[in-house]
């Protein structure tokens, strides 16, 4: 009996056992999800996939994996999804992961096909677009490609941080010491001190310039004043000139018309004396003019009075006078030229000027007591300054050498389009050591008359001299003058030869006019 016992608990324990599974099983939700719907994709790799392995579109599961095969040298993934499920025919699907070491997982993306009204794909039919999916095998053996090309990048690395610490250690260690001793030597130290005098210099001179310009107001005004007054008084001289002008032609014709008769009565006599007319051929002047040994004795001379100054034509001259003002000295400079030519190729510069600086200053240094500074005087008088140069001509190129503005000076012209163009450069002293450098372009814009521009002392900065002018005071013009650079303007006029002998017949006959 105890055996039927056993036999009975054995047998209750089993019944509620699988009462008890039952229970559970129809708790737990069935993960599988999938209709009627069949439809198959072939991958590459299907590694990672199994059967049950979820098919989502968008997030949401819509089938199963439900088998997977070998056809030919792919993987096939049969799959069985919902009923509704609409998937058009450029539909494609892809293999991917949570992680890299997860099991994978089936996403499908519909294509556009459904909203176009395209045809879908009907149950049993592949989905012919595959995208492959990454792999852990295929991210493996890509890390596995790519460590040799680190490895060898390290070893370049590695060699080149080898190089250059024996770099630094050798050749660049040298240099450092070098230069070290270099500069231990003293090469920066007086270059710098040098420099930081000269910014001192230039600082004290911009400040007094500074000074000279805030002061400088009034005098300009009075400048400008001057200036307006000497071309009012100038344009009124032009016009008294223009009106003593027509009355000096007008007399001259008079005068002209007057002696019209006698000339007219001379011209009958001397053809009367050519033609033998009347009796007055046979005076002493009808003798002569037509006695051929006199006409003879009259033509030898003639011919050797041309032979005797055939050689003074190759002396060639001009006279020139000219004007220029400077924009920034607010000052006229007056000159008065001549240039002679004894041959075709030499010729000699003769020329006076006058302007705001005078002639050629005193420099005087005079120290401070007690300091390090010292007293600069400059001491102008008004004198002309005077130029004599010697010169040589190379086809279009002139050059010249000697005094120039009474110091010692060269240059050279360049002439160009006949002579209308003179480009001119002059280098002789000035104020400062730096000589002072002359650039001018003169253009003829008549047959005598040119106008000019240029730059004036090129090579030094300008500045400002004060005039002193003692405890009793005494008129002068103005209180400073401007040297160095500077920019100017001006007039020249340009007299040769012919235009000299044009202009004696003209002013000549207006002089016998007006006697």
């Amino acid at each position: 009996m105890r055996w039927l016992s056993r036999l009975v608990s054995v047998g209750v324990v089993l019944v509620v056992l699988t009462i008890a599974v039952l229970v559970i099983r129809s708790r737990v939700p069935d993960l599988r999800v999938g209709g009627g719907f069949f439809t198959y994709a072939k991958f590459r790799d299907g590694s990672r996939l199994q059967v049950g392995s979820p098919i989502m579109i968008a997030g949401v599961r819509v089938g199963d994996v439900t088998k997977i095969s070998i056809e030919g040298r792919f993987a096939r993934i049969d799959m069985r999804l919902l009923d509704d499920v609409r998937l058009p025919l450029d539909s494609f699907i892809t293999r991917r992961a949570d992680s890299p070491f997860a099991d994978s997982y089936l996403e499908v993306v519909p294509g556009l096909g459904d909203e176009g009204g395209g045809r879908l794909i009907r149950s049993g039919e592949p989905i012919t677009h595959v995208q492959e999916g990454a792999s852990t095998d295929s991210v493996l053996r890509a890390i596995g490609t790519a460590l040799p090309k680190v490895d060898n990048t390290l070893d370049t690395i590695h060699r080149f941080v080898s190089d250059s610490r024996g770099w630094v250690q050798g050749p660049m260690d040298e240099r450092l010491v070098a230069a070290s001793g270099w500069l231990g030597e003293g090469h920066i130290e007086p270059p710098l001190t040098t420099t930081e005098r000269a910014l001192e210099r230039i600082e004290g001179a911009t400040t007094r310039a500074a000074d000279a310009l805030a002061g400088a107001a009034p005098e300009v005004t009075r400048r400008l004043q001057r200036v307006d007054e000497a071309i009012t008084a100038a344009r009124r001289g032009m016009a008294d000139g223009r009106t003593t002008l027509l009355e000096a032609m007008r007399d001259t014709r008079e005068g002209l018309d007057a002696i019209d008769p006698t000339v007219a009565q001379m011209a009958e006599v001397m053809t009367a004396i050519d033609r033998g007319e009347t009796n007055d051929w046979r005076g002493t002047l009808g003798r002569l003019v037509n006695d051929p040994g006199t006409y003879e004795a009259v033509e030898d001379a003639t011919t050797s009075l041309e032979e005797g100054t055939h050689g003074f034509n190759r002396f060639k001259s001009w006279l020139g006078a000219r004007v220029e003002y400077g924009t920034f000295a607010r000052a006229f400079r007056f000159y008065a030229s001549a240039e002679i030519r004894a041959r075709n190729d030499k010729f000699y510069l003769v020329e006076l000027s006058k302007s705001a600086l005078g002639g050629v200053p005193g420099d005087t240094l005079t120290d401070a007591a007690g300091t390090t500074s010292y007293t600069r005087r400059q001491d102008i008088r008004d004198k002309l300054r005077f130029t004599a140069q010697f010169g040589k001509q190379f086809r279009f190129l002139q050059l010249r050498g000697g005094l120039k503005d009474s110091t010692f000076g060269f240059g050279g012209d360049a002439l160009l389009a006949e002579g209308r163009l003179r480009l001119s450069a002059d280098l002789f002293g000035s104020f400062q050591r730096t000589p002072r450098l002359k650039l001018a372009a003169a253009f003829a814009v008549f047959r005598s008359i040119f106008v000019i521009a240029g730059i004036d002392d090129a090579l030094n900065a300008p500045g400002y001299l004060p005039i002193v002018s003692g405890n009793t005071p005494v008129p002068i013009d103005f209180n400073e003058v401007r040297y160095g650079r500077d920019y100017f303007v001006g007039l020249a006029l340009h007299f040769d030869d012919a235009d000299l002998s044009t202009l004696l017949r003209v002013y000549g006959a207006l002089l016998i006019g007006l006697l």
